[in-house]
């Protein structure tokens, strides 16, 4: 079992795989084994199969697969003992596309009093959807609204808004290499209670770069401070006269 999905990242295909706990199916003969293989980049050659994932055959994709697996010796007997279903998607990310409020409708919506709307399309607030949690969110909310059961459904944690996870997401954007202005946050923040705010080093971390930095930035708002010193000092003398 892999415990989750593991994404290659280094697939041109940017392929990801999943093996969960067996039987996946509750009549599964217990020598088979079910594994779940999608990928996102369909207009892409594969690192192995020169071609673009939709126009590749179950084989080719389950070689694919084992070449990034490091399984391509015995691609043979895996070709011949493996079935392979596929299944093209091409509206399976069309949930993360850019709306606007009213774009979907309310769980309930207004003057509505025996029709509840549940699933990935519909309006919540603070939640995140493609997660089986989004369904059976919006139908518990959906089921305490319509039958006015007095309860709330739990809070979610409002990670958006918390610095720690902000600055750790914009260095995992940044591959691990930082984010914009890191030296000089840390150059603040060494020392003080706030220090463990900051992700922790990035793999390709110099601190000696980060000096340079802080030094450069200390300088330029040096500089800045006694040019707005001087234009206020000539300021107050126009205007006392």
């Amino acid at each position: 079992m892999t415990g989750g999905i593991i994404t290659i990242t280094d697939s041109n295909w940017l392929m990801s795989v999943t093996c969960n706990r067996q039987p996946h199916f509750p009549e599964q003969d217990d020598d088979l084994l079910v594994i779940w293989v999608y990928a996102l980049f369909m207009d892409k050659e594969g690192n192995y199969v020169k071609k673009a994932m939709p126009q590749c055959t179950g084989h080719e994709i389950l070689t694919e697969l084992s070449y990034h697996l490091g399984l391509i010796d015995d691609l043979d007997n895996i070709l011949e003992n493996t079935i392979v279903r596929t299944a093209y998607m091409p509206y399976i990310t069309s949930m993360f596309l850019p709306r606007a409020t009213g774009d979907r409708p309310q769980i309930v919506p207004n003057g509505c009093t025996n029709l509840g709307l549940v699933g990935q399309f519909v309006e919540t607030n603070n939640d995140v959807v493609f997660t089986m949690e989004t369904s059976v969110r919006t139908a518990r909310i959906a089921v305490y609204e319509l039958l006015k059961i007095n309860k709330q459904v739990p809070d979610i944690y409002p990670s958006q808004y918390d610095i720690r996870h902000l600055l750790r997401a914009g260095n995992v954007m940044n591959d691990g290499n930082g984010f914009i202005g890191e030296g000089v946050l840390r150059k603040l923040l060494t020392g003080t209670y706030y220090e463990n705010i900051l992700p922790k080093h990035h793999k390709n971390h110099d601190e000696k770069t980060d000096n340079e930095k802080s030094d450069i930035f200390h300088q330029f708002t040096q500089q800045i401070s006694e040019q707005v010193q001087q234009q206020w000092h000539v300021l107050s003398k126009k205007l006392k006269r």
